[in-house]
């Protein structure tokens, strides 16, 4: 897949919002948008940006369909953690 997403906060009305940055091939979402949302918004900016998406899913211009996996934070794993089960 050609793009990256990052997930950041912003006020979509503020008028300086750029969802997409060509530089780095970044598309930009808003970081409390539900996991079930994100394709639908990242079909949004793609057709936006002329690339023609199928029925269901989304496809980077590359034609790679994309996989938007959830968005879990990474857990520490310590041998204290695991013996005393904190």
């Amino acid at each position: 897949m050609c793009i990256r997403i990052r997930y950041q906060q912003f006020d979509p009305l503020s008028g300086s919002f750029r969802p997409y940055d060509a530089g780095t091939g970044t598309v930009t979402l808003p970081e409390n948008l539900a996991h079930s949302d994100t394709l639908v918004a990242l079909r949004a900016v793609l057709e936006e940006l002329a690339v023609e998406q199928p029925e269901s899913g989304a496809i980077c211009w590359c034609g790679e369909d994309i996989v938007v996996v959830p968005r879990v934070p990474e857990q520490r794993r310590s041998s204290q953690v695991i013996h005393h089960g904190a």
